[in-house]
Parts: structure tokens; C-alpha cells; sequence
């Protein structure tokens, strides 16, 4: 699938580098619709349990303890900002349609 990655995610780099892209074995998919069920992070922004948003990014990079494929850090976006969140602080809601590639031949 053209939207789909399935590489090594380098987790050494200096700065992290969100990935905008599925993920082959991440938790969720670039535009799931999820919502906040419980904060475990102690860092985390209590206030926004309940909420719900998109997912727009995986962050496997920033050096708090993400594993690829399957533990990125997850950016939702909520409003107008994105806020990262555990995949064990978050519910899928819905799945966004998916679109079939046209051919061409």
C-alpha cells in the first residue's frame, strides 16, 4: 500500500522526526479517529481524557521509551493543535474510508 512504511526507524537521531505515514504493525492508522481513555503518563494533560481527535503522526525518535513497530509515541490532533499520547491511553472510534488506487494501463 502506497500510504503503508515498513522500515527501521533509526532511534538515536537528536531530534525526533514524526512519521506522517502508516506504519506496518503500528497501533494505529494516520487518520483513526481515537479518543482519550486514561492518562498514564505522569507528564500527561489530564484534562484531556474523554476528548477524541485524529491521529496524524507516529514518533518513534524522541528517546521516551518507543519501540518500532509497535509502541510510537501517537500525535492526535485535537482542535488546533497535536497533542502525543501511549497507545494504552487511547480507543479507536472509526477507521477513515479507505481509498482503492486507481490503475493505469
Amino acid at each position: 500500500m502506497k500510504d503503508t512504511i515498513s522500515c527501521r526507524v533509526k532511534s538515536t537521531l537528536a531530534h525526533p522526526e514524526p512519521i506522517f505515514a502508516n506504519v506496518l504493525g503500528a497501533p494505529f492508522r494516520i487518520g483513526d479517529v481515537v479518543k482519550v481513555i486514561q492518562i498514564v503518563d505522569s507528564t500527561g494533560n489530564k484534562k484531556l481524557r474523554d476528548q477524541t481527535g485524529t491521529v496524524q503522526y507516529l514518533e518513534y525518535s524522541c528517546g521516551c521509551g518507543q519501540s518500532y513497530p509497535g509502541d510510537p509515541m501517537i500525535g492526535v490532533l485535537m482542535g488546533s493543535r497535536a497533542h502525543e499520547f501511549w497507545k494504552e491511553e487511547l480507543s479507536l472510534i472509526s477507521v477513515p474510508p479507505r481509498t482503492i488506487p486507481k490503475h493505469f494501463g
